[in-house]
């Protein structure tokens, strides 16, 4: 919006000539030989020619060269005007402090006017974060950027809408994230303390724990049951092999032994049972034992999860945790 209200408007600032201007005591002019001053109207002639073509980022870079020569609030306002254009808004409402710095004595009164109808435009199009921490070995960013070590409060001015401070420090500590949403012409606060390692932890398992210990244990009942008709097979075997030695002197033929050859197949049928029972069961006692080694209880940190907090102007999400 305030570079629609810009672009309309190709008039730009230049250095007043008036005799408060040329005053060698003004605020402004202290210190500044007139060679830098005619260094810094060069570039700043660059400047404006490029800005009426609409060369904004051209433009810009002549007048930061103009500042460094001779930092005239006519020039903070031109670089205002490009950075408007250019939509960094921030850097924008800056400069146009610095522009208004010592009121409407170095500017024309046309410009001054501008220059108050500008800061008003732009005072909604940004946002101050002000974070606070106390924790010594903590470091603070903003939106990825350095903001500030601990113990330290901090101010930053931003564009409205969604901002990231992250929190770190020493590893006997969690870091951090709070999340913030900021409206234009506010003032957004968050005080970040991190919690200690230990006040997350938890022991957790890869599976319940009587998952693994019912496959060890039911591995052993099954070998169980196989032993267990491996036995009762070899007693009937031991009882059919009985039967024979008294009934046949040689070899014995069928109809001698068929009222007891029950005994014979059952202890067959029963000791393939068996062995079935045991090579399963075995196989289930070693799944058993190795899920149990690998559910060995560790140690592990909460993930994240957000809280939103309504504050005035804004939100603040804190980033709780969860396992």
């Amino acid at each position: 919006m305030v570079a629609r209200v810009l672009g309309c408007m190709l008039a730009v600032a230049v250095l007043p000539h008036g005799r408060v201007a040329r005053a060698d005591n003004a605020p402004w002019a202290q210190g500044v030989s007139e060679e830098e001053k005619a260094e810094a109207k060069k570039a700043l002639d660059a400047g404006n020619a490029l800005l009426l073509d609409k060369k904004y980022v051209e433009a810009l870079d002549k007048y930061t060269i103009a500042v460094t020569h001779w930092d005239h609030p006519a020039i903070r306002f031109n670089m205002v005007r490009c950075l408007i254009h250019l939509q960094r808004n921030v850097e924008a409402f800056d400069n146009l402090k610095l522009a208004l710095k010592y009121g409407a004595a170095p500017l024309e009164d046309t410009v001054y006017n501008e220059a108050l109808a500008y800061e008003k435009l732009l005072a909604t199009q940004v946002a101050d974060i002000t974070v606070t921490c106390t924790q010594h070995g903590v470091t603070l960013t903003l939106d990825g950027q350095p903001l500030a070590t601990c113990p330290a409060k901090e101010t930053r001015r931003v564009t409205p809408g969604p901002h990231q401070v992250v929190g770190k420090g020493p590893k006997e500590l969690l870091p951090k994230t709070v999340e913030l949403f900021v409206v234009g012409g506010k003032t957004q606060s968050a005080d970040i303390t991190l919690d200690p390692l230990e006040a997350g932890a938890m022991i957790v398992h890869r599976w319940p724990v009587w998952i693994p210990w019912t496959v060890f244990g039911g591995g052993l009942a099954l070998a169980g049951a196989g032993v267990g008709l491996q036995v009762w097979a070899g007693q009937q075997m031991k009882t059919y092999d009985a039967f024979v030695d008294d009934r046949c002197t040689g070899n014995c033929t069928p109809a001698q032994l068929a009222d007891v050859a029950y005994l014979k197949d059952g202890a067959e049928q029963k000791t393939v049972a068996g062995v079935s029972l045991m090579v399963v069961g075995g196989a289930a006692v070693v799944s058993g034992a190795v899920m149990v080694y690998l559910n060995r209880g560790r140690t592990v940190y909460p993930e994240t999860m957000p809280k939103v907090t309504p504050l005035d102007g804004g939100a603040a999400v804190s980033w709780s945790r969860r396992f």
